[in-house]
């Protein structure tokens, strides 16, 4: 046979620990014996109270409950156990007399995961205890590896949020060096100078990408409140494209922003920082003398921008991508997503637009040039906008 046909054996269930609760002492001991003889450990409750006490003082792998039983009956036991964090997970198998629908289905309500009919058939119950204890420990199996990945999913973003602080320093030196360098001028030749400006370039996008990377995880981190005052979102998308005025005239482009105010309630500061990182994108892409068109609009309390250039376009598999940080991709297309990627700014994009109620994305096709666009919630203002 070939290998590929070959299913991977399922792993065996090992023995659990059984709670069984029942008023009956015969029942009682029957179960047991049956459960005892598979290999589990059982624990035993004579009345409804009692199976509460052991269930949370024991954490069984499966509870096995009787209905009709003294202080509290199996459905209202089940009802608790489902509803507390606890034990939601354990599952319950009402064992019972009774076959009615009626009963069946209050027992589905209360949360039971399966039923055993009285009398007790020895084989039966010995196989959905297994399938029970089983179902149990691959969900225990599972938590601990959430929980792992979790440790080390935040050991790995300390270890990235104290490297990323740590190089904030030194870069903001080298850049004010390159700074002091480029004053002298004249003496240089162009192509020293051009090597020069490359090289302070580079250092202030390193510079903004560890500025992205510490604030991406105090976002992440709920560190980075938003703080919302009446403001224009136009106001902010004119701001936003005179920050950017030098690094266009470079390009020679021009960046008109039209329609209406967009008046809401905004975190001016935050906002700011996503049209700067739209709009640098849409430079660095944009050919030398064309237009960045920026779009402001709002309807039912909605306000939206948008921002257009003519660059080279993003192929469609990449629209999702580009807003995630970190984000996996085939090896192979590496060099081709670096040409449509921005760094870390997208993400940081998403982030702050999401945390404003809002959602973020991208129109565009390969040599028809970009649309990103941002929706946020208008609220409401209780003073005129600037």
């Amino acid at each position: 046979m070939n290998d590929t046909n070959k299913q991977a054996p399922m792993s065996r269930p090992r023995p659990g620990r059984i709670l069984v609760a029942d008023d009956e002492l015969p029942n009682r001991r029957l179960i047991g014996g049956i459960l005892e003889r598979q290999g589990h450990l059982v624990i035993t409750a004579e009345d409804g109270q009692q199976a509460l006490d052991q269930a949370f003082a024991t954490l069984p792998d499966a509870i096995l409950l009787d209905v009709s039983m003294p202080k509290l009956d199996g459905f209202e036991v089940c009802r608790q156990l489902k509803a507390d964090p606890r034990t939601a997970a354990i599952p319950i198998l009402i064992v019972t007399a009774r076959r009615g629908r009626v009963d069946r289905i209050t027992g589905m309500q209360a949360g039971a995961d399966d039923f055993l009919n009285k009398p007790i058939d020895a084989e039966e119950i010995r196989l959905r205890v297994r399938n029970a204890v089983h179902a149990k420990q691959l969900y225990d199996r599972v938590q601990q590896d959430l929980a792992r990945m979790r440790e080390l999913e935040a050991l790995q973003d300390n270890l990235t949020h104290m490297i990323v602080h740590d190089l904030r320093t030194p870069l903001t030196i080298i850049s004010g060096t390159y700074d002091v360098i480029l004053r002298e001028k004249e003496r240089f030749n162009p192509a020293q100078l051009e090597l020069l400006a490359l090289g302070r370039d580079c250092c202030v996008e390193l510079i903004e990408m560890v500025r992205s990377l510490l604030d991406i995880n105090r976002m992440e981190n709920g560190q980075m409140p938003i703080s919302r005052t009446p403001y224009s979102l136009r106001a902010i998308a004119q701001e936003a494209a005179e920050s950017v005025a030098v690094l266009s005239r470079e390009k020679k482009l021009s960046i008109p922003v039209s329609g209406e105010a967009a008046e809401g309630l905004l975190d001016r500061e935050i906002l700011h920082r996503v049209l700067v990182n739209l709009l640098g994108n849409a430079i660095k892409f944009s050919p030398a003398g064309t237009a960045i068109a920026v779009r402001v609009s709002s309807a039912a309390e909605v306000l939206r921008v948008e921002v257009q250039d003519q660059g080279c376009g993003i192929p469609p598999e990449y629209h999702r991508l580009i807003f995630e940080k970190f984000g996996q991709v085939d090896p192979r297309q590496q060099r081709e997503i670096r040409k449509h990627s921005s760094g870390l700014g997208l993400a940081f994009c998403k982030l702050a637009v999401e945390a404003h109620g809002g959602r973020i994305g991208v129109v565009s096709a390969v040599g028809q040039g970009s649309t990103f666009w941002f929706t946020i919630p208008a609220g409401t203002t209780s003073a005129p906008a600037p």
